[in-house]
């Protein structure tokens, strides 16, 4: 892997000798060592699919390809504040999101074993719950008092249950760094299941990317059944999503533990519609949050959401994003974006508070590969350049880990 220092500043195309390669450089001088190394032909043919009927007739791709970068905001909370404290709090405000009030706690039993998919809820001095959230495999969870303009009226509690077991705490303040620990003895362990979706963006400007990421994104999948397969019962959702106009606007399948159908099922996408830059990014969440049956009870539920263009702006649909965002976290599922070429700094913003606010990460692919248009540089620290499968596949395997007793 290859690390790489995305500090928001501005960085340049370098031509590698061998392999006609492209790697990002930092204009102060940052440096990397990779282990990385791209099969160029391919990335040349996507470079050259310049339509529709092009790219989705590119055969026979190999996974392995795609290079990308992850970021957790919520791991680097001082870096994030400092984000919004200066020239890019105006993100904040163009999609009414805050994650500035936020709790964040670990529950664990009585020998420190995290307990797992336990429900947490935020409690007011009105005795009103202001956001609801699941522990994850950690015994963690993050909780916002104010995430969509509300004025926070402390002080607050923190509610915490699971099945008969019961426990509370009053929270010294909002998160600096360090989560509050809530013991809670007696838990039901949760049921040993995955629930695992991905929600991909077939608009026409994703036609550049669109058949690397399918055979990605297979062989996640089927690299997922080999690794967990075992540990926990899977459950699949492939779903795809347009625009208004297009042939559908989304179209999704339920869950399923038939892994051959859902590849079968992403296997015969292909890309078209769109025309304006903003899809429909409102419709795909509502249908992978509110429309699917996620397990009430689970070791992990986690959305990726593979797009490469921002939701259609209004106040109704900024109302109907922060619906859906709420109740993922509500329900334990953790949206984690995967930006593809083309977004804006905007895009990039609006993807990161979803993934904060439901205890997510932020995903970008990078142009390190040579495939696919321009990808954006993220405004981030120092991240490591990892293949995109691999990466995936990491973030899923680590979701589902047992964790020892701290």
């Amino acid at each position: 892997m290859r690390k790489h220092n995305g500090n928001g500043n501005l960085w340049c195309l370098c031509l590698l000798l061998w392999g006609f390669a492209f790697t990002g450089c930092g204009v102060a001088g940052d440096k990397a060592n990779s282990n990385y190394s791209g099969n160029t032909n391919n990335a040349n043919n996507a470079n050259n699919a310049n339509n529709v009927n092009n790219a989705n007739n590119v055969n026979n791709l190999q996974p392995g390809q795609l290079t990308a970068g992850e970021w957790s905001d919520l791991e680097n909370w001082e870096f994030w504040l400092g984000l919004l404290d200066g020239e890019y709090g105006i993100h904040a405000e163009t999609w009414q999101m805050n994650t500035l009030d936020l709790f964040s706690v670990r529950v664990e039993d009585g020998e420190g074993t995290p307990v797992v998919d336990a429900q947490v809820d935020l409690v007011d001095s009105g005795e009103r719950v202001r956001w609801e959230a699941r522990t994850d495999n950690r015994g963690q969870a993050v909780l916002f008092a104010a995430p969509f303009g509300q004025t926070p009226e402390g002080p607050f509690s923190l509610m915490v249950s699971a099945g008969e077991a019961r426990a509370s705490l009053t929270p010294d303040g909002f998160f600096t760094g360090e989560p509050e620990v809530v013991v809670l003895d007696g838990a039901p362990s949760p049921e040993d299941t995955l629930d695992l979706m991905f929600m991909v963006d077939t608009t026409g400007s994703m036609c550049d990317e669109l058949n690397y990421l399918k055979a990605e994104l297979a062989d996640v999948i089927a690299s997922v059944r080999d690794e967990v397969g075992q540990q926990v019962s899977i459950r699949l959702s492939v779903n795809f999503y347009r625009d208004e106009g297009d042939q559908y606007v989304v179209r999704a399948f339920p869950f399923t533990t038939d892994i051959a159908a859902a590849l079968e099922d992403l296997g015969a996408q292909t890309c078209d519609g769109g025309g304006d830059f903003p899809e429909a990014v409102v419709e795909a969440l509502e249908s992978a949050v509110e429309e699917h049956d996620w397990s009430p009870s689970a070791r992990a539920r986690l959305c990726f959401l593979v797009l490469d263009a921002p939701p259609h702006e209004s106040a109704a649909n900024l109302e109907r994003l922060q619906t859906s965002v709420g109740q993922a976290a509500s329900l334990g599922v953790r949206l984690i974006p995967v930006s593809a070429s083309g977004i804006d700094r905007s895009t990039e913003f609006f993807l990161r508070f979803i993934d904060i606010l439901t205890g997510g990460t932020y995903v970008f692919i990078t142009d390190h590969s040579g495939i696919g248009g321009s990808h954006l540089e993220p405004t981030v620290g120092e991240y490591e350049i990892e293949l995109l499968n691999a990466l995936l596949l990491r973030l899923i395997v680590e979701a589902v880990e047992v964790v020892p007793a701290s």
